[in-house]
């Protein structure tokens, strides 16, 4: 073995409770996705969409967060912030300051017309052309987004584990397409 060899290998420390925690965390996640899917009663439309339009503040920002953070942010950010200093904090301002026009100007909008989506905005503002445009655009932009989102985590549990990148990314999305169906086949 070359040195480069072992010190792969030297970093590879995964054992054999972190390998029970991994697998019993997937199991959840099936076991989430059964409960929600069959035992549950279902769910209105606006209720899984809107919380019913009476949740509050916290639970909704919280859910929104959990929703963007993705292992590029977990991997990524601290490695921006170690290469390049303590700039991203103009990023996180701007978005700071994003948060608040959008509070205060487009989110009552969007609340006062009763409507679930972005696109249903641009088929009311313009026509159903400009919706399917946009329906479009984010489809694309996700198929490309979402590739990166799970290949950066098999990425990391590659270094840590040996285990092929190939055959860990189609473990967790199979997991993760069938907890998600599940949980809306039930809407």
């Amino acid at each position: 073995m070359s040195d480069i060899d072992n010190i792969l290998t030297s970093l590879q420390r995964f054992s054999w409770l972190d390998y029970v925690v991994f697998i019993a965390m997937f199991v959840m996640c099936i076991l989430i996705g059964i409960y929600f899917g069959f035992m549950k009663k279902s769910l209105s439309e606006s209720d899984y969409l809107m919380g019913g339009r009476n949740m509050l503040v916290l639970p909704i920002a919280l859910s929104l967060v959990a929703s963007f953070v993705s292992g590029i942010t977990l991997l990524g950010l601290p490695t921006e912030v170690y290469s390049y200093g303590i700039q991203y904090t103009y990023v996180a301002l701007g978005v700071l300051a994003m948060g608040v026009v959008m509070g205060v100007f487009y989110l009552p909008v969007f609340h006062n017309l009763n409507i679930t989506s972005t696109y249903e905005y641009l088929e009311i503002r313009f026509n159903r052309s400009s919706r399917m445009f946009g329906s479009l655009m984010f489809t694309i932009m996700n198929i490309c987004y979402l590739s990166i989102v799970i290949y950066v985590p098999a990425l990391a549990f590659n270094q840590v584990t040996g285990v092929a990148v190939h055959t860990i990314t189609p473990i967790v999305c199979v997991i993760c397409v069938f907890y998600t169906s599940l949980y809306n086949c039930n809407i």
